[in-house]
C-alpha cells in the first residue's frame, strides 16, 4: 500500500516525490565530509566507521522511501536514523563524557525506551513527536559540550539549532500544503544532512588521534 504521508506526493509514481528524492545527496555529502575529516585526522576507528556508515544508509533508506513510499520502505527510512542516534549517544558518553559501561548502557537504553513510548504519538506534530527524544538529546550534549569546554565547544550549540530548524520544516510540511504543493519536508532532509556532519565531528574532533588509532588496531 503506498503511503501518502507527505505534501509533494501526488501519485503512486516512483519519481512522484523529486524534490525529497533529490536531497537526500545531502546525506551522502556530509558523508563524504566526514571521510576528508576522518581521514584528515587518521581516525578511522569502528565508532567513526559505523558513523559515517550509518549516514550512507540514512540517505539510501530515505531516497527509498520517498520513492517507494511501502511500509517495507519506510522501515529502510527510519531504522538507520535511530541506529546513528543511538550510535552518536553511545560514543559521546564513553569517549567525550568518558563515563563507564554500565552508565553508558543505563542512559543509551532509557533514550531508547523514551524514543518506543514516543511512537505511541506517531501522529503528533506531523510525525515529528518521534524525534522529541533525540533533540532533547542533542540539547543535554549542548550544555554540556559548551560548559565542560571540549574541544570545539560550540558545535552542540550549532547542532542544536540546525535539528530545531530542521525539525520545524518537517512538522510544518502537511501545514503549508494548501499554499505550497511543494511542501517543506526537503528542508528537513537538506538541514538534517548539515547536522549529521556536526554531531559525527564532535565525536571525530574530541576523540583524539591516539584513541582512534588504538581502536582501530
Amino acid at each position: 500500500m503506498m503511503l501518502y504521508e507527505y505534501c509533494e506526493r501526488s501519485g503512486a509514481g516512483l519519481f512522484d516525490e523529486p524534490i525529497n528524492l533529490l536531497t537526500n545527496l545531502s546525506f551522502i555529502v556530509a558523508a563524504w565530509f566526514v571521510f576528508r575529516l576522518m581521514k584528515e585526522r587518521d581516525a578511522f576507528g569502528s565508532g567513526n566507521v559505523t558513523l559515517l556508515a550509518l549516514m550512507v544508509s540514512i540517505g539510501l533508506g530515505s531516497a527509498l522511501y520517498h520513492s517507494f513510499a511501502a511500509r517495507w520502505a519506510a522501515a529502510c527510512d527510519v531504522f538507520p536514523i535511530f541506529a546513528y542516534q543511538i550510535t552518536f549517544l553511545w560514543l559521546y558518553m564513553t569517549r567525550v563524557v568518558r563515563l563507564g559501561g554500565l552508565r553508558s548502557v543505563l542512559l543509551t537504553t532509557g533514550f531508547l525506551l523514551v524514543s518506543l513510548y514516543a511512537l505511541s504519538f506517531k501522529g503528533a506534530l506531523n510525525g515529528s513527536v518521534l524525534y522529541l527524544p533525540a533533540i532533547s538529546s542533542v540539547m543535554i550534549v549542548a550544555v554540556y559540550h559548551y560548559f565542560s569546554k571540549k574541544a570545539e565547544p560550540m558545535m552542540g550549540i550549532y547542532a542544536l539549532i540546525v535539528f530545531a530548524v530542521s525539525l520545524f520544516f518537517r512538522t510544518i510540511d502537511a501545514t503549508l500544503c494548501p499554499v505550497w504543493s511543494y511542501g517543506t519536508h526537503f528542508l528537513w532532509h537538506l538541514f538534517n544532512g548539515v547536522l549529521l556532519y556536526l554531531t559525527s565531528r564532535i565525536i571525530i574532533v574530541n576523540s583524539g588521534l591516539k584513541e582512534a588509532r588504538v581502536e582501530r588496531s
